[in-house]
């Protein structure tokens, strides 16, 4: 479900101190510095994966890799917004009382609205206004009944059932993508394509920072932006720890810079990059693509995030010694998913961040966490009875009425075991489910063919 058409829209502890004390890091750095960019979305508009990365598709050939490869804008439900080439600026002309309105709805902003880089009102009457991006209005297509969908054509093709059968099961063929009529795209906030930038830079999905960040393009690594003058950088980043963690960005003599990028002369004849003012760096402890331990090292840095992705205010990421960087409560308990292994397939339980996120199967589960022992000691993460959706949050209503925070479809919960920040005892907690009869289909959200196994993961971001 490739979607590359003209008119798509285009953006963006005690542990813990032990790990900064062997990085050589001070007290008096450890403070997260002030995040870098601006939100992806308003309160009101969420963010979804295309394609497989859905997680419908369970066969051995998908299960194990969901790579979220194409991200879309969506609504409070989750359903793509679309715009059309033909509306002037901020003018949407496929109004209440036309017949394309039968197809295409507005998206209607919250009551408390609040415009945001990127995103206008535009007032349509009656007191409501519809959210426009980068000057298009947005709309919504009444044939689009399952989140990740696009003109119809659905993620639930490529697997999930209704049962998951043999090892492996390939799933049936695939119909072809239906196209979209003329003038009509979806708001792609990922790839973001349409960004003047040196070719050293690249944009990318950074989950540990939950953002769009820019990367450094020879080493794949995340890039950060020191948070002071960028003339005084190299006077300021002079000590051995920070010149030991910390790599300047380094441009060409005779480079010139273009868009939001430029460079600065140092003392010591590095000319380096600079966004947006800021001298860039990466950080030596980031082994992989996708790492961003330095957002947690030193004060002074921030990743140089392209788009940042909203969270709730009492929710952090914090730093654990077996898995990285998870979500956390303001007051450092770990947060965790409910999922399942899939034996058919392979699961990815080794993987690096564990078994990939599959906001599918998230959804199925649901806030019930279906567990067989300690369940007293495992708590529904809550929210506010008006918590709204925002980019990759949302909220369940529970049975007793109360409204749980999801993420990424996955409902969140915390463990009593964990005493300290930075610990996950709970994680890989697991609760096997078995039917006496090997034939029958156990249903465990999404539904399976024999035994299946249960578990607790720490929530990635």
């Amino acid at each position: 479900m490739k979607y590359r058409s003209k008119l798509s829209i285009l953006t963006g502890a005690s542990v813990f101190a032990a790990a900064m004390a062997l990085s050589g890091v001070s007290n008096a750095q450890q403070a997260v510095a002030e995040p870098f960019g601006n939100l992806a979305t308003p309160k009101g508009i969420t963010i979804q994966p295309l394609d497989k990365a859905q997680g419908y598709g369970l066969d051995k050939s998908t299960a194990t890799r969901v790579v979220r490869d194409e991200i879309v804008f969506a609504d409070a439900r989750g359903m793509t917004l679309y715009a059309f080439a033909q509306d002037p600026p901020g003018k949407p002309t496929c109004g209440a009382q036309d017949e394309c309105s039968k197809t295409w709805h507005a998206v209607v902003a919250l009551p408390d609205a609040q415009p945001i880089e990127g995103w206008s009102l535009v007032d349509i009457g009656e007191g409501k206004k519809q959210w426009a991006y980068q000057d298009k209005p947005m709309y919504t297509y009444t044939g689009d009944v399952e989140i990740g969908s696009v003109y119809g054509n659905s993620p639930s093709r490529y697997g999930r059932g209704p049962k998951i059968g043999p090892r492996g099961e390939q799933s049936p063929s695939i119909e072809k993508d239906k196209p979209l009529p003329e003038g009509w795209g979806p708001a792609m906030m990922y790839p973001a394509k349409d960004v003047a930038m040196p070719g050293n830079f690249g944009i990318r999905e950074v989950e540990d920072a939950m953002a769009l960040s820019l990367v450094d393009n020879l080493s794949g690594k995340t890039v950060y932006v020191f948070e002071g003058d960028a003339k005084k950088a190299e006077k300021d980043c002079a000590d051995i720890q920070c010149r030991a963690l910390w790599r300047p960005l380094a441009a060409a003599r005779i480079t010139k810079g273009t868009g939001d990028f430029a460079t600065v002369m140092r003392d010591d004849g590095i000319n380096q990059w600079t966004y947006k003012g800021r001298a860039l760096f990466t950080y030596n402890d980031d082994y992989a693509e996708g790492d961003a331990f330095g957002m947690n090292a030193d004060k002074r840095f921030a990743v140089a995030a392209y788009k940042r992705y909203w969270t709730p205010p009492n929710v952090k990421t914090q730093r654990t010694s077996q898995l990285g960087i998870v979500l956390a409560t303001a007051e450092g308990k770990s947060l965790y998913r409910r999922s399942n292994y899939i034996f058919q397939s392979g699961g990815g339980h080794s993987l690096k961040r564990g078994d990939p996120i599959r906001p599918a199967v998230g959804r199925d589960l649901g806030a019930n966490p279906r567990c067989t022992k300690e369940c007293d000691k495992w708590h529904p993460f809550l929210a506010s009875a008006d918590a709204q959706a925002w980019g990759d949050w949302n909220v369940v209503t529970r049975p007793d009425g109360k409204k749980q925070w999801t993420h990424r479809g996955f409902a969140l919960f915390t463990y009593d075991g964990d005493k300290a920040p930075g610990e996950i005892n709970g994680n890989d907690q697991t609760d096997i489910i078995v039917s006496e009869d090997t034939s029958s289909v156990v249903d465990i959200g999404t539904p399976y063919y024999g035994p299946q196994v249960l578990f607790w993961i720490a929530a990635y971001p």
